[in-house]
């Protein structure tokens, strides 16, 4: 239907789509039936609920969309980008999946009267742990990704780091009230979602594992930013361009990305909330770019990034950082699951290089 037009809420009526024939709302007839398997039960349990909507072909039952059929969103600056000084692959993007681009509004009945819908049909959940007085459960509430819907002459998700698709709700929630209000206002990641709820299970957070307990405040954070990463390659269908690796470093004031195949990006996430103004050649922001970038390669090394490699360090608008190799066999810290790993030459279990006594400074 929606491949051949008919998505108008007339035509959902028509072909007699209700709530039952959808994605969302069997899941959650599958989340409240395994509520009410373990409710009674004296231990811990643990939740997933993955809803596809909101997704084209954005099926929804009508009266979600007939709310939002004179809604229009504005996109505000950022519907006029027009992509200068931006990377080529933001262009060809545009290019080949921007008819209709160039609006400030962004009008689509379907698509927030699927927001509307799969709303419900978490309220649906939400309820039914309140009713039945779930005492001390945690919900995290999280998307996986925005939607350019128009913002940068963009349509959907892609290898970029603007706010529209990486800037996306997260929500803690304890049913009992404890930390009710608490606002975090700064950058963090789904990366920092499993050390939380670890925490929270009062399991110890294996060395391996990066990432923060959100809810602990006074532990010290290593590092400041967090990282959006973009690796895309398609194994069971073609799409999105291809193989175009992404890095962003994002701190409360600015927004550091790398397109490793092409133009980088700056930009000052206070003064310049639309991300227009690609800074990343500009002298009066030299010492803030390189800065972001020390972090980045840091952190990039930290978490054994799998896609780490020289190439990430040497930039154009960074000719004094020296192409050096990766640096010695670094083995895998102990976690207590993994495999110790052995020494090529003797088999036995290795003990690796520290850190300090390997130099890593980059001459300038």
């Amino acid at each position: 239907m929606w491949r051949r037009g008919l998505n108008t809420p007339e035509e959902l009526k028509a072909h007699e789509i209700t709530a039952d024939f959808t994605w969302g709302h069997r899941i959650t007839n599958r989340g409240l039936k395994f509520i009410e398997q373990h409710r009674d039960e004296d231990k811990p349990f643990l939740l997933v609920l993955s809803y596809d909507e909101p997704h084209h072909p954005f099926t929804c039952p009508p009266k979600h969309v007939e709310k939002f059929k004179d809604f229009k969103f504005d996109l505000g600056e950022a519907a006029f980008d027009e992509l200068e000084n931006k990377p080529l692959h933001h262009r060809l993007w545009s290019r080949a999946k921007g008819a209709g681009v160039g609006s400030q509004y962004f009008i689509n009945p379907l698509y927030f009267g699927c927001n509307d819908f799969v709303d419900e049909e978490i309220g649906r959940v939400l309820s039914h742990i309140d009713e039945s007085e779930l005492a001390n459960t945690w919900i995290v509430y999280t998307s996986d990704h925005g939607e350019m819907n128009g913002a940068h002459k963009l349509w959907g998700k892609g290898a970029a780091v603007y706010d529209e698709i990486a800037n996306i709700p997260l929500i803690i929630k304890n049913t009992d009230g404890e930390m009710a209000g608490t606002v975090i206002d700064r950058p963090v990641s789904h990366i920092d979602i499993m050390p939380t709820l670890l925490s929270l299970a009062s399991i110890e957070q294996p060395p391996i594992m990066p990432g923060n307990d959100l809810l602990n405040s006074e532990k010290e954070r290593q590092f400041e930013g967090v990282m959006v990463e973009f690796n895309r390659y398609e194994v069971e269908h073609d799409s999105n361009g291809g193989f175009i690796p992404v890095r962003g470093w994002v701190t409360d004031k600015y927004k550091l990305v790398i397109n490793l195949m092409g133009t980088d990006e700056l930009y000052d996430r206070i003064n310049d909330k639309a991300e227009l103004n690609n800074l990343i050649e500009h002298p009066e922001y030299v010492d803030v770019r390189n800065d972001m970038h020390d972090q980045l390669l840091a952190y990039m090394d930290h978490i054994r990034d799998t896609f780490r490699s020289f190439e990430w360090a040497c930039r154009p608008w960074r000719p004094e950082m020296e192409r050096e190799w990766m640096g010695l066999f670094r083995p895998r810290p102990a976690d207590g699951v993994a495999t110790v790993v052995r020494d090529y030459d003797t088999g036995l279990p290795t003990k690796g290089i520290k850190r300090e006594d390997v130099q890593l400074s980059i001459e300038v």
